[in-house]
């Protein structure tokens, strides 16, 4: 279209200046281009298109190009209705062309999109927002269908604390487990992923609180959710309260006459290195045990590229294992606590059974992980397993730790300095 009426501005500019040479009885003046614009009102659900009407005021004018500034195909039409992908300043250009002569005029314009949508803002950053669980003691709530009554109150399971839930502003959305999520259909218990919804939308009508909407699974009879997997009316979300990294939403659990269900999330933010080190020692000390949890698989055995390729995890022996405590502290003292009894590892006799208490109390070095690895931050221990470790006795000799994860309710180390094929041994810690 482009090459098109281009080519017709010219030719036409051509014999207008042919007919000027050769026809003195030419008569009207030179086109003058002039438009005006309006966006159109935007609907109640988010995000909208950014629709804006052009209305066409040139004069001595019967062809038409536009040009709207965001790389979409030149418009002919003469009075258009353009959707911008998104908001924010454009140059649009108009040309003219009368009988005597072409003219261009181009304006600055504002279009504003979903994002002058105070909690669409919040959710999005316009652009996107990961949002994971609050920490706090009642993320998860079930209430009376009036709201009065407390029926449960309580944080997420260690296998949920991690999930994450990504809104972006075209509208897509998705969900990351993190390896396991809590399932409500199977008896609550940390099972393989499930699906999630791929799109989702913000209902805001003014005076009304907002409610994110989840769009069906394709394909599955499988309900799609935010929080927690209890199927909820409508797949619909309303957001009692927010702020730009808090979010409490309440929903209608299907089928139990009402009864509330209420989730209260936070946004996920980049840790700094001293944010990792508050988290690890609690602000002062915090005690973390291996997971204990059916199903968490808190040890796993591989290589860097696949941290459970050599063993995929079991549970814990329930004699000497899943009661060892290490406690991290800001002054760099990291305490284990084997309670009696360490589980040995491949490198003792009897291996890979409970064996003398191997607890101690030593320094470590704490600092950002480096060599282009995987890892948040590294602790070090000063001396080589297993006199000690962390985990399990036989980890690689240099002693290093990378913190792969970490919120208050989970700690993923990863034992070995991540270079070449070595062995690494992999730690799903929650706090003690």
């Amino acid at each position: 279209m482009k090459v098109i009426l281009s080519t017709l501005v010219a030719s036409c500019l051509l014999l207008f200046a042919t007919c000027k040479k050769t026809d003195n009885s030419l008569t009207g003046s030179a086109s003058k281009a002039e438009f005006t614009y309006l966006q159109l009102p935007a609907n109640d659900t988010l995000p909208y298109p950014c629709r804006v009407a052009f209305t066409n005021v040139s004069n001595e004018a019967f062809i038409f190009q536009w040009n709207f500034g965001d790389n979409t195909p030149l418009e002919s039409a003469r009075n258009p209705i353009h959707a911008f992908a998104k908001g924010g300043n454009y140059f649009v250009t108009l040309t003219s062309v009368g009988t005597n002569g072409n003219n261009s005029i181009t304006k600055s314009i504002s279009v504003t999109d979903a994002c002058s949508n105070p909690f669409f803002q919040a959710l999005t950053t316009c652009a996107f927002g990961e949002w994971t669980w609050s920490g706090d003691a009642d993320a998860i709530k079930v209430l009376s269908p009036d709201g009065l009554q407390v029926f449960f109150a309580g944080t997420p399971a260690p296998c949920q604390a991690d999930d994450v839930y990504k809104f972006e502003s075209n509208g897509l959305f998705s969900y990351d487990a993190k390896g396991q999520t809590f399932d409500v259909q199977s008896g609550y218990s940390c099972q393989a992923p499930k699906p999630n919804a791929p799109k989702y939308k913000v209902i805001a009508i003014p005076n009304q609180l907002p409610k994110i909407i989840l769009d069906p699974i394709p394909g599955s009879t499988a309900r799609p959710f935010i929080g927690t997997t209890d199927v909820v009316d409508n797949n619909s979300y309303t957001v009692v309260a927010y702020t730009p990294t808090t979010m409490t939403l309440r929903s209608i659990l299907t089928g139990t006459g009402g009864q509330l269900l209420e989730v209260k999330l936070k946004k996920v933010q980049v840790l700094t290195i001293n944010d990792i080190k508050n988290i690890l020692t609690g602000g002062s000390s915090k005690k973390w045990k291996l997971d204990p949890a059916n199903g968490a698989n808190p040890i796993v055995v591989g290589t860097e590229g696949n941290p459970s390729q050599y063993f995929g995890g079991g549970p814990l022996d329930f004699n000497c294992q899943s009661d060892d405590g290490y406690t991290f502290t800001s002054s760099n003292n990291v305490v284990y606590q084997a309670n009696g009894s360490t589980f040995n590892g491949g490198n003792i006799a009897p291996n890979y059974n409970c064996g003398a208490d191997r607890s101690y109390n030593v320094a470590y070095t704490f600092g950002p992980t480096t060599g282009g690895v995987a890892g948040l931050a590294t602790i070090t221990l000063p001396q080589t397993p297993p006199a000690v470790f962390i985990g399990t006795t036989d980890v690689p000799a240099e002693n290093v730790y990378r913190i792969i994860e970490i919120t208050p309710t989970k700690l993923l180390l990863r034992a070995g300095n991540g270079s070449g094929s070595n062995t690494v041994f992999q730690f799903k810690f929650i706090p003690f």
